[in-house]
């Protein structure tokens, strides 16, 4: 019986004539396909439902130990923005607590103003809590503008890096 040499051994030449059932091997082949095939279409799927988790990942705040590192190292526009982010963050956190300890010092002022408990002749001599509350406001305040500055600057070395892109 004549036959086709291959590297899996000789097939004999009824198989590759019209109407002949095809080669054991090449059923074998096109298992082998659609299951690869499958294995892939399931990795894909796998993957793109943990790049949602993965981008979110670079949204998230970043340490102060990651801002250090950022901010010796930092040339893309992506590493300025996630600086610029920190700032913001930072901002807005010092201008809630810019609010509590306003609103504090006013509860002492209306407590001592209404002769309440915390108005005791030996405890406001001593000190008072509304002046420290203020101070801790107003720094705060001048914190906050800081840290927003520092973000605007980085949105512009972001905005630069953007341009100096090819």
């Amino acid at each position: 019986m004549k036959g086709l040499a291959t590297s899996a051994g000789t097939l004999p030449d009824e198989q590759f004539t019209t109407g002949a059932k095809a080669a054991p091997h090449a059923t074998n082949i096109m298992k082998t396909r659609i299951n690869l095939l499958a294995v892939l279409a399931i990795i894909t799927l796998a993957l793109s439902s943990f790049a949602p988790a993965f981008l979110a990942q670079s949204n998230k705040p970043i340490s102060t130990k990651e801002l250090k590192v950022l901010l010796k190292t930092a040339k893309e526009p992506a590493e300025h923005g996630r600086i610029a982010q920190y700032y913001r963050q930072q901002s807005a956190d010092l201008n809630a607590s810019s609010a509590a300890h306003l609103r504090t010092a006013l509860t002492y002022e209306e407590a001592r103003a209404h002769g309440g408990a915390l108005s005791a002749k030996d405890w406001w001599t001593r000190s008072n809590p509304a002046n420290h509350c203020r101070a801790y406001a107003e720094s705060d305040a001048k914190k906050a503008k800081k840290a927003e500055s520092l973000a605007s600057l980085h949105e512009q070395m972001a905005e630069v890096a953007e341009q100096r892109r090819p």
